[in-house]
């Protein structure tokens, strides 16, 4: 009787034991799965800017010269100019940008904000300490090109300066960025860089000197 005891409860227990097993085995399979970070390259949009004519969005980008993207302009009106001109100071420029997609690293429509940031004449490139907000835009970027003209009236100088235009979304995010400028737009399609000179409206140049 001992012996039959015994062994009814191993029975009991094997059975208790599988059907525990069997709800664990349930619940596993219709859990959702643990949310996992996007991977950039395969799982989300790539908007992006030229940094040389030639550039197709790669990552780094070894061009020359990286300071004058032909994907930044400044145009004298809100319609795109075929060319970048100086800005002038004291009036209403406007900047035109190109914002291409889809890039290497993703596809589909994206929604984020284009930002723009500029050195002092003759200052420090340094990031990001050596630039100053000029102007920010929400944008959506549908698959293709699309362009985006801004209005610039704070225009410094007359003098030398740069221009920076940096696109910023959830699904198209930034890394880390260091201090050194060339590195970070070598490195981030959507970073672009312009030089740029501001000129007097009334002379083309600098203000001249006060007569005696």
């Amino acid at each position: 009787m001992a012996f039959l005891g015994s062994r009814a409860r191993r029975v009991a227990v094997a059975l208790l034991a599988g059907t525990a097993l069997a709800s664990l085995l349930a619940a596993t399979a219709t859990a959702a799965p643990p949310a996992v970070k996007p991977d950039r390259v395969m799982a989300v949009t790539d908007v992006w800017m030229r940094d040389v004519a030639t550039d197709v969005g790669l990552q780094p980008h070894s061009g020359s010269p990286i300071w004058a993207s032909p994907d930044v302009k400044i145009c004298p009106t809100a319609v795109e100019c075929a060319t970048s001109g100086n800005a002038i100071v004291g009036v209403t420029n406007y900047i035109s940008v190109t914002l291409r997609n889809p890039g290497p690293y993703g596809s589909g429509i994206d929604s984020g904000v284009l930002r723009f940031y500029r050195t002092t004449p003759g200052g420090s490139l340094a990031w990001p300490m050596g630039w100053l907000p000029v102007a920010a835009v929400s944008v959506v970027a549908a698959p293709g090109v699309t362009t985006v003209s801004v209005p610039w009236g704070g225009v410094p100088g007359p003098g030398h300066f740069s221009l920076l235009a940096v696109w910023e979304s959830p699904n198209d995010p930034l890394p880390f960025l260091t201090a050194d400028i060339l590195t970070n737009v070598r490195n981030n399609n959507n970073i672009a860089w312009r030089d740029l000179n501001s000129i007097n409206p009334f002379t083309g140049g600098p203000p001249a000197p006060a007569s005696d």
